[in-house]
């Protein structure tokens, strides 16, 4: 391969290798939605609850693959491992034994309800500037992003805290002590490297809270 040749290769993976991914990972995601949707039919468990998950994934996945193109990435593998560490985190969760009776039960099933719908209202808000590394895209202010500044992290705690009521054991307390830290760390370290826009900087100022009003 000539030298030119090779730089075009080079140029063309810069400009078409994050759109490449994209769709690996919208892939990957719609192949896990619809076995796992599948699975929960198979088993008769198919409910409000478990249909309001997988349209929360669907939107997730097909903003996955029209987002736009980071204008910044950070560049630190410990703060990107943070960030990776609190989105799959969830899957640790997958397949814990129940605890409880049917009050916990019903609440498990109403904190999910409502955890879905605002991560579905946060993923419409946020549109195609979602994104799992930390990184800088156009900044969204309005929706929830206008009451906190971190409403996604947020509802993905809320949705821990969910499934940790009807499965309470030593390994799910920890796990979602371990979860919930690290969406805490990844919300400041977050802040800190989008602080490089002032647009970003304005927004913190305007916007106070970062997971619950007049709290924290």
């Amino acid at each position: 391969m000539t030298g030119e040749a090779q730089a075009s290769d080079q140029g063309w993976l810069r400009r078409h290798g994050q759109l490449l991914f994209n769709v690996w990972l919208f892939t990957v995601v719609l192949v896990w939605i619809g076995s796992e949707t599948h699975k929960t039919w198979v088993a008769g468990k198919l409910n409000y609850v478990e249909v309001s998950f997988a349209v929360q994934n669907l939107v997730m996945a097909g903003l996955i693959l029209v987002r736009t193109r980071h204008r910044a990435v950070d560049r630190s593998l410990w703060r990107q491992a943070v960030a990776l560490i609190a989105f799959f985190s969830g899957m640790a969760f997958i397949g814990q034994p129940t605890s409880g009776g049917e009050t916990a039960a019903r609440v498990s099933e109403g904190l999910t309800f409502a955890s879905n719908l605002l991560g579905l209202a946060t993923l419409l808000n946020l549109g195609r500037s979602f994104g799992i590394l930390i990184a800088l895209r156009k900044v969204r202010t309005g929706g929830l992003y206008s009451i906190v500044r971190h409403p996604m992290y947020g509802t993905d705690i809320l949705l821990r805290v969910g499934f940790l009521v009807s499965h309470v054991t030593p390994l799910t307390v920890a796990l979602f002590l371990v979860s919930s830290g690290c969406y805490v760390y990844r919300a400041m370290l977050e802040e800190k490297f989008l602080s490089q826009d002032p647009e970003y900087v304005e927004y913190m100022k305007r916007v106070r809270w970062r997971f619950i009003p007049f709290i924290f």
